[in-house]
């Protein structure tokens, strides 16, 4: 049994924990030109490629800060199954370090790919995510919170560039609790936690956090002069089959380093 490396303690007390250096710089700069590749060429995209993107200019401006579709073009929020635009989210998915990770993280050596994409928040502009947990969700999803998320940070990130905050210990909650929560958000909508409780994080290029699906989380406007882009990934137990019914090219992908 391998013993608990330093970073789990923090994942099993915080419900999050930062992973520093974690991916190269060599790496990042590969990631960050495949993300500018598919931004650079959207007007020559197919259909199928475009069906993959979620565009700023389609989403409500209210997280923009009331900056209209207008003035934003055409840019992304979201790159989905970026791998199937460059193989080098593929190799990252599949690294043993990151294998290994998420291994540590779930317990168990069995685990398995449900989704990954890029995320970006612009400057200026990049929209506020709200307040959530990751369990459950509508998306792609198991039964129970037999998985995490992992976020590669491509530019490092803070709270002018709409970091992440995490309300730690918020993990600690029944399963029923945190459904009961997200059947509140849906029909009132999010609460924003007392700002004394949150902890934003402070990420360099390359650094790799790690989210329990229940730690309340959430992030600001980009209201800097740099871009926030993070590769997200969700990687759960293999023997919790999903119960939604979305899937993407690497769901179900075996991982094993």
């Amino acid at each position: 049994m391998r013993p608990p490396p330093a970073w789990r303690a923090a994942y099993e007390a915080q419900g999050f924990a930062v992973l520093p250096g974690f991916v190269d710089a060599a790496w990042i700069e590969a990631l960050r030109d495949a993300v500018d590749a598919v931004q650079r060429n959207v007007a020559t995209l197919s259909e199928a490629e475009l069906a993959r993107l979620v565009f700023e200019r389609d989403l409500s401006a209210r997280r923009r800060d009331g900056i209209g579709a207008e003035a934003v073009g055409d840019a992304l929020f979201i790159l989905g199954e970026p791998e199937t635009f460059d193989p080098v989210f593929l190799r990252l998915l599949t690294w043993p370090p990151l294998v290994q990770a998420a291994q540590l993280a779930l317990g168990s050596d069995a685990v398995v790919s449900h989704f990954m994409n890029v995320t970006i928040k612009h400057p200026r502009f990049g929209r506020s995510i709200a307040w959530h947990r990751d369990f459950p969700n509508t998306y792609i999803c198991p039964e129970g919170p037999d998985f995490l998320r992992l976020m590669l940070c491509l530019d490092g990130m803070d709270a002018e560039t709409g970091a992440t905050g995490f309300v730690p210990g918020t993990h600690r909650v029944s399963d029923e609790a945190a459904r009961e929560a997200k059947r509140h958000e849906d029909a009132h909508g999010t609460s924003v936690p007392a700002a004394q409780t949150v902890q934003t994080l402070v990420c360099a290029p390359g650094d790799l956090v790690l989210i329990h699906p229940k730690v309340l989380h959430g992030g600001g406007m980009n209201t800097g002069v740099r871009p926030r882009r993070n590769v997200v990934m969700q990687i759960g137990l293999a023997s919790a089959p999903l119960v939604t019914g979305f899937r993407e090219s690497t769901t179900g992908l075996v991982l094993s380093p």
